[in-house]
């Protein structure tokens, strides 16, 4: 029987009775491996990954999903940016219910601990504030110090508490004007936790932020931006060496430069990192000389003399030390009056806790004792007694009894 013309344009116009086969398992993980690759390719284009990962190295497993197993590094955590994108929207704390029993981790340590199953309960009921989670980061930095864990950075890495106190400041608004920043105390905690996190990229984007005029432009009667690289060299400088804190000041010094930013902004990060340098120095390993010498270079661009951290950080140069600004320094007649108006300010008691001198002659007595020992190992003794003398009869004899003799 034949077909007419009718028929067969009626052909055209429906579906055909039996449609496509569905897809076979291998077909279908084919599928699911295509679009995951195309997904993440997006996002790190959006995200800005710059580590220069091939498309092999782009299309490999997600390691974001629950079910991934933990790093064993901590530089292998949320290395990636979309890894960070996706993983803050999967183990977001608003998201969790307020009956909720079982809470997302992000390591075993955070499993064992309960402080941010009390973060996510906190959150989702409405209770978090600035302050709330200032006191959590400090408790959990508080039991890794008591912990048996063998360096605080490993123990705040492994936490997680940086990351979930991010996660909320993003899904709370305050990450997008940047208003958590006014809280000092709670900008250096997170610091740290961040970097031990691996997480202070986001760091420098607020810094850039900053410059360009988003979020507060004071904090008290200081830039923000000065308090945020303060904050970021600060928590650098908690590790052995003092080389990434070094990097990270000449790195705000760069994105100062690139926004048009005053470079009296380093002066806060750049005097407390002198200070690590050289009144703290027993916590450090010796500095390296090319950015220790690209450190000391900074302070032409600040405008500001700061001739005490100057005469102390020569003593450290690891290439060239001298005595000779610290000595010109401390027989200054004008440095002996402030030191003695220095001493005018009444002491703190020492049980409190707290430190009996004043700041500035802190400093100064510090630059002096190392002062008294360079010159003493390199056999100078009279001007060694010389500047003993100082020390006891004009700067710190009436401050602190103790060196009354």
């Amino acid at each position: 029987m034949f077909k007419t013309k009718a028929l067969g344009s009626l052909k055209s116009i429906f579906p055909p009775i039996h449609q496509p086969l569905p897809l076979n398992k291998h077909e279908s993980q084919k599928l699911l491996n295509a679009l995951t690759a195309s997904f993440r390719a997006q996002l790190d284009k959006e995200h800005g990954w710059a580590y220069g990962t091939t498309t092999t190295q782009a299309a490999s497993a997600a390691t974001y999903l629950p079910s991934a197993p933990v790093a064993s590094s901590p530089k292998d955590v949320l290395a990636r940016p979309t890894d960070r994108h996706l993983r803050a929207i999967l183990n977001n704390p608003l998201f969790s219910s307020p009956d909720d029993t079982a809470v997302p981790t992000l390591s075993p340590v955070a499993a064992a601990d309960d402080h941010n199953a009390v973060f996510h309960r906190a959150v989702s009921k409405g209770l978090m504030t600035v302050q709330r989670a200032h006191g959590f980061l400090l408790r959990v930095r508080e039991d890794i110090q008591k912990s048996t864990t063998l360096s605080m950075r490993t123990g705040m890495g492994a936490s997680g508490a940086g990351l979930l106190t991010l996660q909320w400041l993003r899904a709370s608004g305050m990450e997008r004007d940047l208003s958590f920043l006014r809280d000092r105390g709670f900008t250096k905690v997170l610091l740290q936790f961040m970097v031990a996190e691996s997480l202070d990229g986001l760091a420098w984007t607020w810094l850039e932020r900053l410059t360009k005029g988003e979020g507060p432009a004071l904090i008290g009667n200081i830039p923000a931006s000065a308090c945020l690289l303060d904050s970021i060299v600060a928590a650098k400088a908690h590790a052995v060496e003092l080389d990434d804190a070094y990097a990270s000041i000449l790195q705000g010094e760069a994105i100062f430069k690139q926004n048009a930013a005053p470079p009296l902004n380093l002066f806060l990060a750049w005097r407390s990192l002198a200070w690590q340098t050289t009144g703290e120095s027993w916590r450090h390993t010796n500095p390296s000389a090319g950015l220790f010498s690209a450190f000391i270079g900074l302070r032409k661009l600040m405008d500001k003399p700061m001739l005490l951290e100057t005469a102390h950080l020569k003593l450290y140069d690891p290439t060239n030390p001298s005595a000779e600004r610290a000595i010109q320094f401390l027989t200054a007649d004008n440095i002996r009056k402030k030191s003695q108006s220095a001493k005018t300010i009444k002491p703190l008691r020492r049980s409190e806790g707290l430190d009996v001198m004043p700041h500035f002659t802190k400093k100064i007595t510090s630059l002096g004792l190392d002062t008294v020992q360079y010159l003493t190992k390199a056999g100078e003794f009279q001007m060694a007694q010389r500047i003993l003398e100082v020390l006891r009869q004009d700067i710190i004899m009436d401050t602190d009894p103790a060196f009354a003799v």
